[in-house]
């Protein structure tokens, strides 16, 4: 732990090949209507340096190289054993995704707690407000999406539900078809559906910030961190979620996940 908190907490990594984290690429900027000069001869549009910051890879490779193994066993077991056996369980990993958009983790396990008991089913009024009550934030649209979203869901159970044949394009059309859950977030339901197996990464604003990006101004750059960090998991053989919640109890200074994951505990 000890060791995963100092590269965490490392805020300014040097790496070898991107030493200040940016490339320079020549931008052509848009000028006015050329103008002329005492001489009649036109001004003609310069072309202008403008930072491109690209992913720094450093801080994630040595987040790698502290891995403990034994470490990596008892996280797998432990999300193995909470995994989703029937399709509620199934449903409420995706109603746990949408509690956690811009919110903290305890607004997350608040807002998760509120509605996980499913008697708001027929109800939309009553779902809104479980919402407004838990203090979640945001209950209008999660009211709306939830809605939407539930009843997808029973329509068409194994899509939402299933580990997929190839990860990057399901969740991507998963994207496309849920309202109000970008590609993080959705990466993240199926993660805690399929624990041991998912090969998409919820690449929130702190996995952006280990690559040494603004997830706002960076979105970008979303599909290779993405890559690079299953890319580390393969060579390390960690399963790619288990490796991000290594990270993420780190960064938050807990020595397990249970501490918001015990709602998924039987």
């Amino acid at each position: 732990m000890v060791e995963y908190q100092r590269f965490i907490n490392d805020k300014n990594p040097v790496d070898s090949k991107l030493k200040y984290g940016y490339s320079y690429s020549m931008i052509t900027t848009q000028l006015p209507l050329p103008m002329r000069c005492s001489s009649d001869a036109l001004v003609q549009p310069e072309l202008e340096l403008k930072p491109v910051r690209s992913p720094q890879y450093v801080r994630v490779e040595k987040f790698f190289d502290t891995l403990d193994r034994s470490r990596i066993v008892s996280y797998t077991n432990y999300w193995n054993s909470i995994a989703p056996d029937t399709t509620q369980e199934s449903m409420l990993r995706w109603l746990f995704a949408f509690m956690s958009v811009h919110t903290s983790w305890k607004s997350n396990v608040n807002g998760y707690n509120a509605i996980k008991s499913l008697d708001w089913w027929h109800d939309q009024q009553a779902l809104l407000n479980k919402l407004k009550h838990s203090g979640v934030g945001l209950h209008n649209n999660r009211t709306k999406f939830v809605w939407q979203f539930q009843q997808k869901f029973w329509k068409d159970i194994p899509k939402y539900s299933h580990a997929p044949a190839d990860w990057r394009s399901h969740r991507d059309e998963l994207v496309s078809e849920v309202l109000g859950l970008g590609k993080a977030k959705v990466s993240f339901s199926l993660e805690m559906m399929h624990p041991d197996k998912c090969e998409v990464v919820c690449m929130d604003t702190h996995m952006f910030q280990a690559y040494g990006l603004d997830q706002t101004k960076d979105e970008k750059h979303y599909d290779n961190i993405e890559a690079h960090w299953i890319s580390m998991c393969r060579a390390y053989d960690v399963p790619c979620y288990i490796a991000r919640c290594l990270y993420w109890d780190a960064i938050q200074s807990k020595q397990d996940s249970r501490y918001w994951s015990y709602v998924f505990e039987k």
